[in-house]
């Protein structure tokens, strides 16, 4: 009898102890090692990060990131979250370069070929991001061009010649691509411009010759606004303006004068490059006198 007693003694306090193993109160953030069983710190919210930049709760699938020296909670496991956390390190963009077009006077019809000097190339890498990557096409004016790969930092070189069409203004592009889609885009550009003419003429309507002998002459044939200091030596001549841009007023040595001109009559000619040149012309009414210096603007 105090056998079984002694027993039930023994069986009251392994009990107790029991129950009160199962509620201790650790005082931490707590988690289940498997299922509800006894209860551990769980470290992963409050540590340090010192190392690991994200981490992947097994026990609840959340995901917790580094941030002022704390793992701190974003989420559960799926794309949108964690893109707000990645970094993507970039890389530089190629480099590209075209020269050889230039501005012509209008010609006669036909076409001339020149000579087009490109460059492609890779930028080294720099703070907080990567160097460009290999190149994979250089194509100038629609052609594919042949190239040795360039190491980071460097470039290639190379000509391309290209026919253009006289008259036609034309723009030729270089575009450099890399292994990773990234382009440069470089242009050089033919145009074609009038010229305009100030200068002196035996009657009111000048001829060809004397539109092409006129004593200013600039390439800036779409503009009417000028003013130009001439002296008239010699027989009493007629002033002409032509251009492809009408004229509103005239002044001569600063006095309106605008009357004293018959303005926009057109004409057309043939340049010195052979070009038909259609514009308007503005000649004075009268002639002026023999040895005369005048300051004429044209607007």
């Amino acid at each position: 009898m105090n056998r079984i007693k002694i027993l039930l003694i023994i069986a009251l306090f392994i009990s107790l102890g029991g129950k009160a193993q199962s509620w201790l109160i650790t005082g931490q953030k707590q988690r289940f090692a498997a299922g509800l069983g006894i209860p551990v710190r769980d470290t992963i919210t409050s540590s340090s990060a010192d190392s690991a930049q994200l981490v992947l709760r097994p026990q609840d699938s959340t995901f917790y990131g580094k941030y002022k020296g704390y793992w701190k909670k974003i989420g559960g496991a799926d794309t949108s979250v964690l893109n707000q956390y990645y970094v993507q390190i970039q890389t530089q963009n190629p480099t590209a370069s075209l020269s050889g077009g230039y501005s012509y006077e209008r010609h006669a019809s036909g076409t001339f070929t020149v000579s087009l000097s490109w460059s492609a190339g890779r930028q080294a890498a720099g703070t907080g991001v990567n160097a460009t990557n290999p190149l994979s096409s250089i194509v100038v004016a629609g052609t594919s061009e042949s190239f040795s790969q360039p190491s980071a930092g460097s470039s290639v070189s190379g000509t391309q010649s290209v026919t253009v069409t006289y008259n036609s203004n034309t723009t030729y592009n270089n575009v450099v691509t890399t292994t990773d889609s990234k382009t440069a885009t470089a242009s050089t550009s033919f145009t074609v411009y009038d010229k305009r003419y100030l200068g002196w003429a035996a009657t009111s309507t000048p001829s060809n010759a004397e539109i092409l002998a006129a004593v200013y002459q600039d390439n800036s044939g779409n503009s009417s606004s000028l003013t130009n200091t001439l002296s008239q030596l010699g027989s009493d001549k007629y002033l002409f303006f032509v251009t492809t841009s009408t004229v509103t007023s005239v002044s001569v040595n600063g006095f309106p004068s605008t009357s004293a001109f018959t303005l926009n009559t057109s004409k057309s000619f043939t340049n010195a490059s052979g070009g038909a040149f259609s514009g308007y012309i503005t000649v004075s009414n009268n002639a002026f006198g023999s040895t005369s210096t005048n300051t004429v603007s044209f607007n």
